[in-house]
């Protein structure tokens, strides 16, 4: 008959392999979900990647520590940075980051990651893809500094679905022309949640305007457009068809929600949510709003202890 002593080893040594074979299954599990998500790029279709970002809130990340703490607040997806929008203003382009940065990222996360790339720059996009991209963000900085059209071209013979930039409706057709999967809101800086209003109004009120045959037609042909790049469009009563994510001042789940509200297909975050007193509360919040933004009660919820406002 055992002893006291003997069943209380036993006991330990039961309890140390039930630990290590749970550790060991919560590895196999991530090693999985990782090997899934790094192939991403192969098993499906631009579209079916791009698909997968819908309804999506995405956040701007400059280390793997971020990136943790945004896959564990629900977000959907980061974006590798190395320099900070402010930074990418005063430089008027937006470059890749190390790659090293990209990497360490990817491979600490089991969330898809979007990496930056100058417009036009294939070998960046191709090293972006290599590292663990998923999708690529094209500089829409560069587009102030007047980029020619040609070195915006070609974008659907990448293996990720590409984002772009947009102020109007007529960069929206212009770069799915292109070939751009994805769009989002682009500005400046990213401080002005009035601009983001006001440009997807703009936008909206665009859309409204050449539901009109003839003033369609008078608009697109001296943009070299043609009315099959507006086809989709027909008989759109709000601006959902053009998939557009929201971008700029977005810091609360109260923007995030309205930015649902006019439409969009999901939010980018700008990294200075990072700079918050409780960025953890902030960022779980802001990705619980995406899909309660039409229950005012839930997000009088998520408001609490967030009305600070930090950018």
């Amino acid at each position: 008959m055992a002893t006291k002593a003997e069943k209380e080893r036993d006991a330990r040594i039961a309890a140390r392999q039930q630990e290590a074979k749970k550790k060991k299954d919560e590895k196999t599990a991530k090693e999985e979900a990782l090997k899934t998500r790094l192939k991403l790029n192969l098993k499906t279709t631009t579209p079916e990647r791009a698909n997968k970002l819908k309804g999506c809130i995405i956040v701007d990340v400059i280390n793997v520590i971020q990136a943790r703490l945004a896959q564990e607040a629900g977000f959907s997806a980061v974006c590798a940075l190395e320099i900070l929008p402010a930074t990418m203003q005063t430089r008027k382009m937006s470059r890749m980051c190390d790659p090293r940065v990209t990497r360490s990222i990817a491979n600490s996360v089991l969330i898809p990651v979007v990496a930056k790339v100058s417009i036009g720059h294939d070998v960046e996009a191709e090293v972006a893809v290599e590292v663990g991209a998923n999708f690529i963000d094209e500089s829409e900085f560069a587009i102030a500094q007047g980029v020619s059209a040609v070195y915006m071209e070609g974008k659907d013979k990448f293996p990720v679905p590409i984002i772009c930039g947009v102020t109007t409706l007529l960069d929206c057709l212009k770069r799915r022309k292109e070939g751009a999967s994805i769009l989002r809101i682009k500005q400046p800086s990213a401080v002005r949640v009035d601009a983001t209003i006001v440009i997807l109004n703009n936008i909206a009120n665009d859309l409204k305007k050449y539901q009109d045959a003839d003033e369609r037609a008078k608009w697109l042909e001296p943009q070299g457009l043609e009315e099959a790049d507006f086809e989709f469009l027909k008989g759109a009563k709000d601006i959902s068809p053009l998939r557009i994510y929201a971008y700029g001042g977005i810091c609360t789940p109260r923007d995030v929600a309205l930015m649902m509200h006019m439409h969009c297909a999901g939010v980018f975050v700008d990294n200075s949510v990072f700079t918050s007193d409780n960025p953890r509360k902030r960022l779980k919040a802001m990705a619980q709003a995406v899909g309660l933004y039409d229950n005012i009660d839930e997000i009088i919820k998520l408001s609490i202890g967030t009305a600070e406002r930090f950018i």
